[in-house]
This record gives structure tokens, sequence and C-alpha cells, in this order.
């Protein structure tokens, strides 16, 4: 019997790891399931029953009754068989008890490896579900471990590597200390899976807005870029979906008290929350803050712009190690040149006030909102023709179909009858028919016309009685179709006239005498002619 208390502990430990019962106990059927394998054949069945609760395991082999035995591992004779259960048939399981008190040193230590892998393999499995779902997420951890080139950070079910290189700035941690890192993404290896953080990260201040502004967090004001170099200085450019909302005075907060909870997790980094603008000037001229930005010119074909301030605001405009410049470039994505009101007009440059560029974004709004209004209008076009297409179909479903067959009239099916042709041997020239005989088949025809009445078929009538009755009306008309072909000649017959008995006019003595004078006439020849003067003749 196992210790009930053991085995509930293990599983608790295992579950705090991230790993369910029923995994640990699927766990546990595999790996008796392998060691039977290896110590008989790894075809064997194996059946594992796994009580936690009573702390039971019972473990079977299992084999198929048959009537010839071919295989022992699998099969067992029925003769065998009901030998323990009278009622078994052929095709049945039969299942063998095994004791677990049966395995050896050898099989123990070999069920330990197999289980132990298992379980890791299942660990790690949790972990990656675990956290691939908070990627972009702040996460809290504990500082484990401080090495020199990395920190450990205990985050609940693993401990991930913090490089230096992903710190803010120079900031130092403890042992034991509570920081909050930015999971950046997630990779399943086949050693585990990889858990990136960082803290320098634009997401990491991304997130800490969210939390500590309230505005932010329900989308009133909306974090736009950020542009960041961790622990020096960082931009963020936010704006307003409700035109009533300050988006900068609700990142700032009364008194400062809001953006100084953020800049209190980062150390000694300053931020510079800026507005942004459609307008590219005036987005550059807020991003170059605090120096005063008077003109801007702008070069759209290579993304470009001259941004020209004050005189005395050239160093403020490009800040300490040309940080304040950087970063202007990167929250924009445009490239700016600074100069000073006076190198500007020495040199013929010419850019575009304030209010100008003021006017141009105020025109961009305009045709920005009625952009959407069309886009509303075409939606809302779509929806109601889709609603009336919806209850058109609808009225069409509850109307019951009826099927009607094609029914023609008889005298369409008389002028689409085909004539057969006679071979080219037999062909005749036609001959007009007289313009009587035409009128008196017309007449016929149209005798034998059937009146065509559309009306619904009842449903009783069958399609192969439709088309006996159409057959039948096709032979009728063929017989009335006159015939274009000209008659043939009637052969004249010579019946023998019969002879009747009369006199003779020649005797029969004289009949014999005219027969031997024809005989003799026949047989005389013209022996006294000469034919070699017509020899000579024709030879010459």
């Amino acid at each position: 019997m196992i210790d009930l208390k053991i085995l509930l502990a293990a599983f608790d430990e295992l579950e705090a790891d991230g790993v369910s019962r029923e995994v640990t106990i699927q766990i546990l059927k595999e790996a008796f399931e392998s060691i039977f394998k290896k110590k008989n054949y790894e075809d064997t069945r194996v059946e594992c029953d796994i009580k936690p609760v009573e702390g039971e395991i019972n473990i079977y082999l299992v084999k198929t009754v048959v009537d010839e035995v071919n295989d022992d591992n699998i099969e067992i004779s029925l003769e065998d068989a009901r030998e323990v259960d009278s009622n078994i048939q052929v095709g049945d399981d039969f299942k063998t008890k095994c004791e677990i008190d049966d395995f050896t040193k050898a099989d123990a230590l070999r069920f330990k490896s197999v289980l132990r892998q298992k379980i890791k393999e299942a660990q790690k499995a949790a972990i990656y579900e675990a956290y691939s779902d908070k990627e972009g997420e702040l996460i809290t951890g504990v500082v484990e471990k401080i090495e020199d080139n990395f920190t450990l950070v205990n985050i609940g079910r693993t401990t991930v590597v913090l490089p230096d290189k992903h710190k803010i700035g120079e900031e130092q941690f403890y042992v034991g200390q509570t920081i909050k890192v930015y999971l950046t993404n997630v990779h399943s290896l086949s050693g585990g899976p990889k858990i990136n953080v960082s803290r320098s990260d634009a997401g990491f201040l991304k997130r800490l807005f969210e939390e500590e502004i309230p505005e932010v967090f329900d989308g009133t004001v909306v974090v736009k870029d950020i542009a960041r170099d961790a622990g020096e200085r960082s931009k963020v450019s936010v704006y307003s979906t409700d035109p009533t909302v300050d988006p900068i005075g609700s990142c700032i907060g009364p008194g400062g008290n809001k953006i100084q909870k953020i800049c209190a997790q980062l150390g000694r980094e300053k931020i510079d929350i800026v507005q942004y603008h459609d307008y590219p000037g005036l987005f550059i001229a807020e991003a170059l803050k605090p120096a005063q930005v008077l003109q801007v010119k702008l070069n759209e074909e290579n993304k470009s712009a001259i941004a020209i301030v004050k005189n005395d605001d050239l160093r403020v405009a490009i800040g300490k190690r040309g940080i304040n410049a950087v970063l202007a470039v990167k929250l924009t994505g445009w490239k700016i040149d600074i100069k000073e009101i006076d190198v500007a007009l020495s040199e013929g440059i010419i850019g575009e006030s304030i209010d100008e560029m003021n006017d141009k974004e105020a025109l961009l709004a305009v045709e920005r909102r009625r952009k959407e209004l069309l886009l509303a209008n075409e939606r809302e076009l779509k929806e109601i023709a889709a609603r009336q297409e919806a209850k058109a179909q609808e009225k069409l479903e509850e109307v019951a179909p009826v099927e009607v067959e094609e029914y023609l009239p008889v005298e369409e099916e008389i002028e689409e009858t085909p004539v057969e042709e006679t071979p080219d041997e037999e062909k005749v020239e036609e001959t007009p028919v007289e313009e009587n005989v035409e009128e008196k088949v017309e007449e016929k025809v149209e005798e034998v016309k059937v009146e065509y009445n559309p009306v619904h078929l009842q449903p009783k009538t069958s399609l192969a009685d439709l088309e006996k009755q159409i057959e039948e009306e096709k032979k009728q008309a063929k017989q009335v179709q006159p015939s274009k072909r000209k008659p043939k000649k009637e052969e004249v017959i010579v019946k023998p006239v019969p002879q009747t008995p009369g006199m003779s006019i020649y005797t029969d003595e004289e009949l014999e005498e005219m027969d031997y004078e024809d005989e003799e006439e026949e047989n005389t020849y013209d022996d006294d002619v000469d034919y070699s003067d017509y020899d000579k003749y024709y030879e010459d």
C-alpha cells in the first residue's frame, strides 16, 4: 500500500509548479507503461488505474482472448481465460493484475528516471503556456542573484535573466528587491521556454503610463509613440480622443503627481510629454521642446525638415550630447536640421510659421472628418441594403415555390420538326405546291391544333405521363404535315395478253420450206469476193 499522505503531497507540490493533478496521473501511467514494455515487449498492453484519494495504484497486463494463440505476449487462449472467467468470449480483453512489489531495484531506478524526465517536460510546457499570453506585459519579480553581466529575477514559476544592457542606465539591485520587468517575447525551445525581459524597452514606459494614469488606461488619452534613451531621457507623444480633455495635463497630473510616480520607477530618467499633431511641421516643433521653434520648412520628398529656432535656443534644441535632437528624430521619423533665425535669414531659408501650420492642420482635420463621415455613410448604406436584401429573401422563402414543367404549343413543335433528307442519289427537284393545296393543308393543321391554356400542373401528375402526352401530340402533328418531296413515278406493268386459238395463215409444209431457206442463207458465204483490194486500201 502506498503512503497516501506522501502521494497527495507530491501532487500538491507539482500543482504549485503549474502541473495539474490530471497531468501528473497521466505521467505516472506513461511511466509504468514504459517500464512494463521494457521488461516484456514493445507491443505489450498495459492499463494503469490510479486512485489518489484512496492511495491505490493498480496495474494490469491486457491480452486478447483468441481461439488459437500466435503471440503469448498479447494473446491468450479461450480455454486458459475461462479458467479464471467462465463468461469471457473470444475478442474480449483478459486482464492480469501486476504487483508493484514485484519490481526490482533496477526497475525502480528506471521508473524514477522516466518519471523525473516527464515531470520536467510537463513543467516546461506549463511555464510556456503560462507566459506566452503575457507578451508585452509588466511582470513583478524578485531579484534572486546578481552576476557581473546579468541579474536573475524570479517571476513566480521560473527565473529569468535580465541582461545589464536592458537595465535603466546604471541602476543597481540587491538580492530580495522587488522590481518590475517588461516581458518582450517568449520562445519555445527544446531545452525549455526562453523568456526575454527588459526594463529599457519603450514598452516598459508605456505600461507604466497605463498603470499610473487612468486616462491612458481607459483610452481617453492615447500614447502615440515613445522615443527613449533609457536612464537619460524619453519623449512621449500623446493625443486625446475627447476634445475636452487635455492630454498633456492628464499625464502630468495636479502638481505633477502622476508623472512623478512614473519617474520614481525610472531613477534619473527625464520624461518629455509632447502633443501629437497630424501636420508634420507642428509635430516637429513639439518634439524639439523645450526649445521654441519659430518656423519649419518641410521637404516631403526626402522626408527632411529645417527647424528654425530662436537665436538663444539652439543648444536647448540640440540638448546635452545631442540627446534632445536625436529623440525628436526618432519620435517624428523625419531628418531634422536645426538653425537659428539669423542664420536661416542669411541663407535665405524661410519656413512656415506656427500659425500657418495650425491653419493647414485645421484643413487636414476637416478633410479627415469628411472622409470619416463618408465611410460611416457608406457603411450605413451597406447595412441598410443588407437588411433590405434579408427582408426580401425572407418574403421569398415565405412563398412556396411551384414547379412548372415547360410545355410548348403544338404549332411550335410542328415548326421545329426536322424533315428527313433523302440520299444524294435519290434527291429530286422540289416542285411548287399549288396554293389551294397549301390552303387545304393549313386548314387541316388549324383543325389539329391543340389549345394551350397555361395552368398549374397537379402535383400528382408524373413527369413520365407528361412526356408521353407530348410524344403523342408530336406524332399527330407529323401525320398532318405535308410532304415537300416529289412523289416517285409509278412503274407501268404490261400484262401479257392471252392468246386465243385461231386458223394459221401458212400450212405446215410451207413453214418447213421457209425455215430451210433461212438456214441455207445463213450458211452461204461470199466466196467470190476479193478482199485483197480492201486490205490494200486500208494499208494506203
